[in-house]
């Protein structure tokens, strides 16, 4: 049975006045969201899945987001998928841990050392992106890595760039999904990238 990773990304404390973490939406559980959808389709289909939740995660260091990740399997048959935040986090709990997976897929990327003149940044964020991508983490991913982007900000362009330079990232671009929000509530390339897997 594959095993399927879904980690969300970070995003700011409130939305409009209102706590994220009073916003059920927001969950990456929550089958109104493409997060939650795509758990529930995989596990239709046979798959273990599980959506680590990151409490606090506008303010969360990343050693909060590591602990999360070691509390999952994750084995040489599991498919990892990041979101924002969670995929330059993915790759970096890889980096550390040595860990061999069968794929990456990485949702609107963050990467080490954006520019994000139009964002401001959160909490810890400049310990956060600390750690290099570097094509070493290739040899862990045994079916490689691929990258869905669509119209998103500049930054976060620019790091699907380093990925594909540095992990040889395969690209996929799509129409009119920004970055990926939990407002976004079918992602079906995703569920049909999984299952080809």
């Amino acid at each position: 049975m594959k095993n399927i990773i879904l980690l969300h990304g970070r995003w700011p404390e409130k939305i409009d006045g209102s706590f994220i973490a009073d916003i059920p939406l927001c969950n990456p559980t929550n089958e109104a969201n493409w997060m939650g959808l795509t758990k529930k389709r995989l596990e239709e289909q046979g798959y273990k899945v599980t959506c680590p939740i990151i409490t606090d995660v506008w303010k969360a260091q990343y050693e909060q987001w590591k602990e999360e990740l070691d509390r999952v399997l994750i084995d040489d048959d599991t498919i990892l998928v990041g979101h924002s935040a969670g995929g330059y986090t993915v790759l970096r709990y890889l980096g550390e841990t040595g860990k061999r997976v069968r794929k990456v897929i990485l949702v609107a990327p963050g990467a080490p050392g954006m520019n994000r003149d139009d964002c401001p940044l959160l909490p810890h964020e400049e310990e956060f992106y600390s750690y290099p991508i570097t094509p070493r983490l290739q040899s862990q991913i045994k079916d490689g890595v691929v990258v869905f982007v669509s119209n998103d900000w500049d930054f976060i362009l620019r790091a699907v760039e380093t990925y594909k330079k540095e992990l040889g990232a395969r690209v996929v671009r799509l129409d009119d999904y920004g970055h990926f929000s939990f407002l976004i509530k079918e992602f079906p390339e995703l569920f049909k990238e999984i299952e080809e897997s």
